[in-house]
């Protein structure tokens, strides 16, 4: 299977079954999150991993496979991706990067080349050297994933403009992300993006605003759904507009679940602290989300751990399993 990086969500925007019974609860409070997640298909099952997702022991098996065909230089392009990003996928980065630049020598100017070398160069944290490549994709192909891989250039982009300003966003409860109708963080990033405003605080639409969610649930998709960094973005992303046209539950979670993937005290409590600020707006309390958040991530654990059963037994008994991942987990959805 050809991997399309980041941002090409087709298959899992269809997955209508994401986002059943993922928000039971016998309390009142949370019966909105219905509507919040109606108006942001499919963020519920992205933030807590309740989607099918393939496991170490396919990736291991994947890179086994393809560098056979590597090797002995009967390798298609799209062979050497499947190597790439089960190599990346397995931790290893650098021989991720290694594997397409090795393509690129043999099989120059492929669009699938510059947008992996863009992703890899993230997880490096070489992001000058990510965003070199994200643009050379963009040059050959700026629609590819329905236009919406300019979402990883300008997070990156984003992380770079916060270095560089040494800014510390302030945890508090008056931190300006949480406040009604005023668009902050990476939300303000991208509305100052698509107006091409430097100043002030643009305001998205709510047409911006629903690309842009889809763009950062399709790099948790295709990346890491649990990486603090999108989490966070997509928590700013879903705060933005009125009370009713947002999402401060689904954000709350979001901040939630990035506190607790992050290893800085001060990170963790300025996260928390959004978490219990956004929820706030609809008066609820921090304590009423953590065990949903809990509920939730454990039945994304039991969805992937019945996977990884399945993957096991299809490489026991010497299956295609992308092939059959393929056809088991993924052609329903179409």
């Amino acid at each position: 299977m050809k991997y399309t990086p980041v941002f090409f969500i087709a298959l899992v925007l269809n997955y209508s079954s994401l986002e059943a019974c993922l928000w039971d609860s016998d309390t009142m409070a949370f019966e909105t999150l219905a509507s919040e997640s109606a108006r942001f298909p499919n963020v519920s099952a992205m933030l807590t991993g309740n989607f099918a997702r393939h496991s170490k022991e396919f990736h291991a098996w994947r890179a086994a496979d393809r560098l056979k065909l590597v090797e002995a230089n009967t390798a298609e392009a799209s062979d050497y991706d499947d190597l790439a990003v089960s190599q990346h996928k397995m931790g290893d980065h650098k021989a991720a990067i290694a594997t397409m630049k090795q393509k690129e020598k043999l099989m120059p100017g492929i669009y699938e080349t510059y947008s992996n070398l863009g992703t890899f160069y993230i997880y490096t944290g070489e992001l000058s050297e990510a965003l070199v490549f994200i643009k050379r994709a963009l040059d050959i192909n700026p629609n590819a994933h329905f236009g919406r891989e300019k979402y990883q250039k300008w997070l990156v982009l984003w992380i770079l403009e916060n270095r560089e300003s040494g800014a510390i966003r302030e945890a508090s409860q008056n931190d300006p992300r949480v406040l009604n109708g005023v668009t902050r963080g990476f939300a303000s990033f991208v509305a100052r993006q698509e107006s091409q405003r430097k100043d002030g605080s643009p305001i998205l639409t709510r047409a911006q605003q629903q690309a842009a969610v889809h763009g950062l649930t399709g790099m948790m998709y295709f990346a890491d759904f649990d990486n603090p960094i999108l989490l966070e973005a997509l928590g700013d992303l879903l705060l933005a507009g009125k009370k009713g046209e947002n999402a401060s539950r689904l954000a709350g979670l979001c901040y939630l679940h990035a506190s607790q993937k992050v290893k800085n005290p001060d990170d963790q409590e300025r996260l928390n602290e959004l978490s219990r600020s956004a929820i706030r707006l609809v008066n609820l309390h921090g304590e009423e989300l953590e065990p949903l958040l809990k509920n939730a991530l454990f039945k994304g654990q039991q969805l992937n751990a019945g996977i990884r059963d399945q993957e096991m037994a299809w490489i026991a008994a010497g299956k295609d399993v992308s092939a059959e991942f393929q056809k088991k987990y993924l052609s329903a959805a179409k």
